[in-house]
């Protein structure tokens, strides 16, 4: 925000004249020494904060080539990135992170996720990336290993034009894939309705429950035309057929001025992004790890004979859309009042087909029996947000300051017209003879049609107050943050079983084939004359449901500096928490409880959070830094619904439990920095927190199944404790003609231990109570293999690692770098089954810039250099296995 402990404010005007000079005599430095130059404001606003801190500017990650904040952020010390969308602080979950747009609550577009998806935001519209890692009561509460806060590109000093554009090629993609054609806006990244569900499905799903309810296995009370009419009313124009795909490519433009007159200053700043890429890779799962079958798979399974009841193997093609928007503008006036409206949409397109051999122990009979799994999964997520934001200075008040701010968000994410099926392959002496839809009564072929909205509103302000006096200098802050957030989401699923098709239609090797017009038009295609139970609905109570979520906050901190040696920061931060989440019945606009089912689903809880930070500063070079601190993490809407999703890593299906707690943190921290001669540093800290109720996925264990079912519950305590070490600098030292040369790194190693509660004893603990509950059991047996253990996602090491070259006349530079963790638990194991651990992945990238002039960049990239793969393994199996291939790029950009 506004203030600071000094009076700089008065000076605004007058040196103002001195900072645009400035400015423009680090410009032109910066064309030899790119990196001092963009490292030294980041490095400099670090050096200044009241708590432990690290930050990314937007020069510093276009040099390493990363696309997007999660990209970039795992260059941050301590950070590791999962699933390509969301980033893990110092060891700890998704969840015991939070993410703020320009200090603001945003919603999230991904239902399986409690944070958002930090993919979503591309480089270009990213001023830098701000990573708090110890609580202040000016932040939210909901804070474990960091606060992450994402800084949009604000009002240029002067007018900037800026035109970019890409090309990526991945070796992975000489692959011939599998693919459809899809609808006739699929390059906009959105669905022009041809995947959506049919009116005429919908309509009569609400009249069967509205009349006489849904008969067994949700089937419905219907006419054999009418059967036909619905089932022909879906999208089966899908192959998949044979693909070679297209070159990845992106385009950019910025577009900015600053205006000067006698009221004031006004300004614009837009930009716009599309990106278009492709990925084919193969892909390798495993699920439901047991002995069962194994005999026949000798070759699949481990040395003590356990192997996995379902395995697929075979190609995963993708197509992804994703663009961008931003407009902001901006007014100033006098130095000391600013308003900035700040406007953002960004939207991602994800179009996913796999088509992969599946072998099931029960079914398969290898040369005679064979099944291979397709699968087509469409998604689009967006969000967009308005903010405004205003920023007010009076020197004439002894340089109090006011900041207030505004903002309206909304976020969706839609998936309609997904898809599974299961071909059988019938072959004689390992000869190929047919192929028809599995000749197995329970199987179905599946379409899932996911609808997910959230709509956030969020305000605050700002008073801050110096006094100074002998020796002391100091603030006084009070402030006030109020957010709300309520969504909607709906999940249906269609099956139509194979059983209810004649035994002749079943075959062919092309879904458009087998669900042809001419195919769902003919009598002949329906295992009865009436079509009974051709089209039924697997959606239950609560896989539609509303949500919200209400946070009334404020707090009082001070900021001492003591003889500019010493300073205090501290104060304390007052939540008040309300969340609800209601389930509907299926197919009908009301609620599956009644109101006092209601009052108990409500969860409420308000707390104080105390902060301590204390800083020595020996000189201008060296500070050390203390911070203690309480925070909590509290269950996301979906943790709270009994609802199951399915997880986007795994695949397994997860649920929450209404009898979910916070999870209340204490936090220590200790940091000593070095702030060098000519950018370069060295820092190393000590950090430590105390975990009540952690929030862990365990696995449900009376529910078999084809994949695990896991549930969100609390674990009794936790613990996480560690070290970090980060670096840069230059190779002077080893010789005067390498200063051009540099390094720069970070590493943390770090331990942590949960115990979940699952012992046999006398006490009955929360997280047996809430499996209970789950299973609507009075009894059920331990099932957890380690009931003590590390937490879920945490990595024992983190390692990244930068050699970079600037040449001394501006027109060359050159970026190696290295990232790698250490193993994490992805899954926890259950009857005596291993944890499932994502294994050490060892990412190198290269990126390459040359500038023929002041307002031109090409740059060359490759990425993946290692041509690493992605493994989850559990007892020596795959879990998961997908390959990443390398990437390479080249781009360039000119600056008007």
């Amino acid at each position: 925000m506004a203030g600071t402990l000094t009076s700089a404010a008065a000076l605004a005007q007058e040196g103002q004249t001195q900072a645009d000079e400035q400015e423009v005599i680090e410009e032109v430095v910066a064309t030899g020494t790119r990196l001092k130059g963009t490292a030294a404001a980041v490095l400099q606003e670090r050096q200044n904060q009241a708590f432990v801190a690290d930050i990314l500017g937007a020069d510093q990650i276009a040099r390493t080539g990363d696309g997007d904040a999660a990209a970039a952020l795992r260059r941050v010390t301590g950070l590791t990135l999962v699933d390509g969308k969301f980033i893990y602080v110092r060891g700890l979950g998704e969840r015991y992170s939070s993410t703020q747009l320009n200090g603001m609550g945003v919603p999230s577009p991904d239902p399986t996720r409690s944070v958002v998806p930090l993919d979503l935001f591309p480089s270009d519209i990213i001023e830098s990336l701000n990573v708090q890692k110890s609580f202040s009561p000016d932040m939210p509460a909901h804070f474990g290993g960091g606060n992450v806060n994402i800084r949009t590109k604000s009002i240029p000093s002067e007018f900037v034009f800026k035109v970019s554009g890409g090309v990526d090629y991945n070796t992975n993609n000489s692959t011939e894939g599998f693919f459809y054609g899809g609808g006739g806006d699929d390059w906009t990244g959105r669905d022009d309705g041809t995947r959506a569900l049919p009116a005429i499905i919908s309509s009569n799903l609400e009249q069967a429950q509205s009349d006489d309810g849904i008969e067994g296995s949700g089937s419905y009370p219907l006419t054999l035309e009418q059967r036909k009419e619905m089932l022909g009313s879906m999208f089966w124009d899908i192959g998949p057929d044979a693909k070679d795909v297209d070159p990845d490519f992106d385009i950019g433009a910025t577009l900015g001025n600053r205006f000067v007159t006698d009221i004031g200053e006004f300004g614009f700043l837009s930009t716009i992004s599309y990106e278009n890429e492709w990925d084919v890779g193969r892909e390798r799962q495993g699920t439901n790890l047991g002995t069962n079958g194994c005999s026949s798979l000798s070759d699949r399974d481990t040395s003590d004979g356990k192997c996995f009841g379902q395995s697929y193997d075979g190609i995963e093609t993708e197509q992804s859309v994703s663009w961008s928007g931003m407009f902001n503008v901006g007014y100033e006036y006098n130095s000391n009042h600013r308003l900035e409206i700040t406007n953002v949409i960004l939207h991602d397109m994800n179009d996913r087909v796999r088509v992969r051999d599946f072998i099931d122990v029960n079914e398969t009979i290898i040369g005679t029996r064979e099944l291979e799994r397709v699968d087509m999964l469409f998604e689009e997520r967006r969000m967009t947000s308005s903010q405004i934001k205003g920023t007010h200075n009076f020197p004439e008040l002894d340089f109090m300051y006011f900041d207030w701010y505004a903002g309206s968000s909304r976020a969706g994410r839609e998936a309609p017209g997904g898809l599974s099926l299961t071909y059988q392959q019938n072959l004689e002496d390992g000869e190929f003879l047919s192929q028809q839809l599995q000749d197995v009564s329970a199987t179905n072929v599946d379409r899932q049609y996911q609808d997910l909205r959230d709509a956030s509103e969020t305000w605050g302000w700002n008073l801050g107050y110096p006094v100074m006096f002998d020796g002391v200098d100091l603030e006084i802050k009070a402030g006030a943050d109020f957010f709300e957030k309520a969504r909607k989401a709906e999940n249906i699923t269609i099956q139509v079983p194979h059983r209810a098709i004649a035994d002749d239609a079943q075959f062919g090797d092309q879904i458009d084939d087998i669900f042809s017009p001419e195919q769902l038009a003919s009598d002949e295609f329906y295992d009865s004359a009436t079509g009974a139970g051709i089209l039924q609905s697997n959606m239950a109570d609560g896989d539609e449901y509303a949500a919200g979520t209400k946070i009334d906050a404020y707090y009082l901190m001070a900021d001492a500096f003591i003889n500019n040696k010493w300073r205090f920061s501290g104060g304390v931060r007052y939540e008040d928490f309300r969340q609800i989440s209601v389930p509907f019945e299926a197919h009908a606009n009301s609620f599956s409880v009644n109101s006092e089912e209601i009052a108990q689903l409500a969860f409420q809880e308000d707390d104080f959070f105390p902060s301590l930070a204390m800083t020595y500063i020996m000189d201008d070079e060296m500070q050390f830094r203390f911070n203690i601190s309480e925070s909590t993490i509290r269950p996301d809407l979906r943790d709270i619904s009994t609802t199951f999703f399915i997880d986007p890593l795994t695949e397994f299906l997860v649920r929450g439990s209404p009898l979910l707690r916070s999870s209340k943190l204490r936090n220590a921290d200790f940091r000593w920095e070095w702030y060098r001669e000519a950018g370069n540093n060295l820092s190393a800290a000590i950090f430590y927190k105390d975990i009540e109720n952690p929030i862990e996925l365990v696995e449900l264990g009376t529910v078999g199944g084809a994949a695990p079912n896991l549930l969100t519950a609390n674990g009794d305590t936790g613990e996480l404790y560690g070290v970090e070490f980060e670096f840069l600098q230059d190779l002077s030292f080893v010789d005067s003609r390498l200063v051009d040369f540099f390094v720069t790194g970070n590493v943390t190693v770090s331990d942590s231990e949960v115990v979940i509660g699952a012992a046999d004893d006398d006490r009955t603990s929360l997280f047996e109570r809430q499996l209970l509950d789950a299973l609507d059991a009075t009894s059920a047996s331990n099932i957890v293999t380690n009931n003590v253990r590390r937490l879920v996602g945490h990595s024992e090491w983190v390692l990244n690692l930068q050699m970079g070259y600037d040449s001394p006349n501006g027109e060359h530079s050159a970026t190696l770098v290295y990232n790698a963790f250490g193993p994490r638990i992805i899954v926890p194991g259950t009857r005596g089954n291993e944890d499932a651990e994502e294994q050490t992945f060892h990412s190198v990238d290269f990126t390459y810039s040359y500038y023929p002039d002041f307002n031109s960049q090409i740059k060359f990239s490759v990425k993946n250099l290692l041509d690493q793969e992605k493994r989850i393994d559990q007892e020596g199996l795959d879990l998961l296995r997908e390959e990443r291939g390398v990437e390479f790029g080249l781009s360039y950009s000119y600056t008007f």
